[in-house]
């Protein structure tokens, strides 16, 4: 639990700092974020998606006993998202399917067990995923629906997300959990890096192609089930 800690407390420093330069710029600020990734920043959408199977017990404690109660956080408390948050003095950032929830300061679109390759992509190469598996392809229709019930015009949207800060992940941990889980190889899973990879950089080009111009995109190197 200690290098746990400490890692999380590391990878909160370098998100933070990234955060800050990126936001350096005179009279430029974070007024909202927008996350994509998986059970990392997932604040409650996988709870709410319908049967979870495997991260069924996130509904209970001992998960959110150091915070209010459960909230679908795979975290025994608050997640670095809600760190950060509270860092640029945002409230924290809810899930987007909460519908009875305020998103003036964000959403979060994030799904524990998502992936960064498509459902279809996974099939074809014989990895099969949980039932609710929400890849970036799938958040990035969530994002679009929210925008076009949001945003008028878009004008408004260009406005709405000038101040916003967008995560993309940390994603692709689970491309590759999920081939491990049914017993590949290593060398069988580094063949799909690249497809990760792309998945990855092809959304967060999208998303600047959208004006969503401050990025921070995390490392799934960082986590300490990797580095053990």
């Amino acid at each position: 639990m200690a290098a746990a800690s400490s890692n999380a407390k590391l990878l909160l420093t370098l998100v933070l700092l990234q955060a800050l330069m990126d936001s350096a710029a005179p009279a430029c600020s974070v007024d909202a974020i927008y996350s994509f990734g998986d059970s990392i920043a997932d604040t409650g959408n996988l709870l709410r998606e319908g049967p979870v199977g495997f991260f069924s017990s996130i509904g209970s404690f001992p998960y959110g006993q150091t915070y209010e109660k459960p909230t679908g956080r795979c975290s025994d408390g608050l997640l670095i998202i809600d760190y950060l948050a509270m860092a640029l003095d945002l409230p924290l950032i809810n899930p987007y399917l909460d519908k009875t929830a305020d998103f003036s300061s964000g959403v979060n679109f994030a799904v524990a067990g998502a992936t960064a390759l498509d459902r279809t992509y996974l099939l074809q190469n014989a990895i099969i995923m949980p039932p609710g598996n929400m890849p970036l392809s799938s958040q990035l229709d969530w994002f679009k629906a929210h925008l076009n019930a949001t945003c008028p015009s878009q004008e408004d949207c260009a406005k709405k997300l000038g101040g916003a800060l967008f995560l993309v992940g940390e994603i692709g941990g689970n491309d590759y959990n999920y081939a491990f889980f049914q017993k590949r190889s290593i060398e069988a899973v580094k063949a799909y890096v690249p497809q990760v990879v792309k998945s990855i950089m092809d959304f967060t080009k999208g998303l600047a192609r959208d004006r969503c111009s401050k990025h921070v995109a995390g490392q799934v190197g960082s986590t300490t089930s990797i580095w053990t």
